[in-house]
């Protein structure tokens, strides 16, 4: 009996209880990072429009004039211009054209101060062709197409100065001819095959006796 109740007080005892160790806790799940929101192409802008190959036919019209004098004379052969306009464009946007054009022009009436003898009233009537080739580059823009234009060629300028006016140096014979730089900028609207603008160039004159001048310039034709 005394070894039955000894042996219970044994396994009993607090020196024989072993705490059992906790389980580990479950691992939380983390939610997957957010992914950045893909963008969406805007329905409502219109996308620039795709550049085209081919060849182009343009026909000009519009209004030019003189920026200076020309051997001390106000000279205006500039005025009322039509033109004609043809050339290739690439689909990287160069394009290498060709181009010709006439000014009406108008005649000037002034005093003329020569430097030997006196001083005299004069009519100028003056009027140009100016033909030549250019380099051209498109820019696509929302539904246009911004060209850039450089053109170098040759101006001849046609005048007449009445039969009162003494001989005037350098204008011996009618047309007086030189060669000119035309920059210059259009901007396109195309639809379809049709193209239709409006820019200007200015020509830079290399001869001392025809005047530069500023057209402003209507522009319509095809790219077929």
């Amino acid at each position: 009996m005394f070894g039955l109740v000894l042996g219970v007080v044994l396994v009993a005892s607090p020196g024989q209880v072993r705490a059992q160790p906790a389980s580990p806790p479950a691992s939380v799940a983390q939610p997957p990072p957010e992914q950045p929101p893909v963008a969406e192409p805007d329905a409502g802008q219109p996308a620039a429009p795709a550049r085209a190959a081919g060849i182009e036919l343009l026909a000009s019209m519009g209004w030019g004039a003189s920026t200076q004098g020309a051997r001390k004379m106000e000279l205006s052969p500039y005025g009322a211009s039509f033109g004609l306009d043809g050339g290739y464009a690439w689909r990287s946007g160069f394009r290498l054209g060709g181009y010709v054009g006439y000014s009406l022009g108008r005649s000037v009436s002034q005093t003329y101060d020569p430097l030997v003898g006196s001083s005299f009233d004069m009519s100028a009537d003056t009027s140009s062709l100016n033909m030549g080739l250019s380099v051209d580059y498109d820019v696509p823009l929302q539904g246009f197409v911004l060209r850039y234009a450089l053109g170098i060629g040759v101006t001849a300028m046609f005048w007449e100065f009445g039969s009162e006016a003494p001989r005037i140096a350098n204008y011996s014979e009618s047309p007086a001819a030189g060669f000119h730089l035309a920059p210059g900028g259009t901007l396109f609207w195309p639809h379809n095959s049709f193209l239709g603008g409006v820019g200007f160039r200015y020509l830079a004159q290399f001869s001392d006796s025809i005047p530069s001048g500023f057209l402003g310039e209507l522009l319509v034709g095809v790219r077929l």
